[in-house]
């Protein structure tokens, strides 16, 4: 019998991360697994749970290495984009920083890494990207991502996997915008929707089951993993309103140029999933059809 998985998941209180540990909590025989949280709570029985800073690299390293785990897989970042351009020193030190302590010991122990990246790497002019594909970010947290893009490619056993905006519903006590969007169309609250900036949107457990199965593999390198459909924001919530029969939705087209913002917001960040689709035939996300309704 092959030894027992000992994974170490940052992130795991997040939205993505508690779809994680769950699908690795529910796994037979279920994985020993470290999960690294910030304040809010996991949620899921059966695991250890350290509340550790993401900005002080030296106890990442030191849960890295006296745990000693099989896989390591990196969700925890600072994402928003506003945060990251208010607090860019932080940005970095959260985004980079922390990527650099828990590949270094990584290695140190020999675990697999898998770094989840963001299609915000891009300038959303020349869409539909493949991993050949030059970034070019437009903002602190892209650029903080592409650093840490870097700090990672090309060391053995390693891997960055590019996903693009996330949907669905979350087992974390955070709902997903995607969520309380849908809780506004059943309001009746008018929601503003951009009509020109388009992603390639994935189900957050699509996500969750693609990363664990990228962790567990051999595979080495960067790998997007989108979903099949290039959707613009309005064009997903009007998707799922008409899915789900929400008849009091007041959803209003908007472009991005209407609302100020101090980066620039890429207009098209598609991304192309043909290298993931041919390894993991089985685990290509699927459509927003299926999430909604499932």
């Amino acid at each position: 019998m092959p030894p027992r998985e000992r994974w170490i998941v940052t992130g795991a209180s997040g939205q993505l991360g508690s779809h994680v540990v769950r699908q690795l909590a529910s796994a037979e025989p279920a994985a020993a697994l470290l999960a690294l949280a910030g304040t809010r709570d996991v949620g899921t029985p059966g695991m250890t749970v350290a509340r550790l800073d993401l900005g002080d690299p030296a106890a990442l390293r030191a849960a890295v290495e006296t745990y000693r785990p099989t896989h390591v897989l990196h969700l925890a970042a600072l994402t928003a984009v506003s945060d990251c351009h208010a607090q860019p020193e932080r940005a970095a030190l959260l985004n980079h920083g922390a990527t650099v302590a828990l590949a270094d010991a990584a290695a140190v122990v020999r675990a697999r890494f898998v770094l989840c990246s963001t299609d915000m790497v891009f300038d959303g002019t020349a869409a539909p990207y493949d991993e050949a594909a030059i970034p070019r970010p437009l903002s602190v947290y892209g650029r903080t991502k592409r650093a840490a893009e870097e700090a990672v490619a090309g060391r053995p056993g390693m891997v960055v996997a590019r996903v693009p905006l996330l949907y669905g519903r979350p087992l974390s006590d955070r709902p997903t915008t995607f969520v309380q969007q849908l809780a506004a169309a059943r309001a009746g609250t008018p929601l503003r929707l951009f009509t020109d900036e388009c992603r390639t949107p994935v189900a957050l457990p699509d996500a969750a089951r693609a990363l664990v199965a990228l962790a567990r593999s051999d595979f080495e390198g960067l790998i997007h993993i989108p979903g099949p459909e290039r959707l613009s924001r309005y064009e997903l919530v009007a998707r799922a309103v008409a899915l789900l029969h929400i008849t009091t939705a007041q959803l209003v087209p908007i472009s991005r140029l209407d609302v100020p913002a101090a980066e620039p917001r890429p207009a098209d960040l598609s991304l192309v999933g043909t290298t993931f689709a041919r390894l993991f035939p089985e685990l290509v996300p699927g459509p927003v059809r299926r999430a909604v309704l499932e």
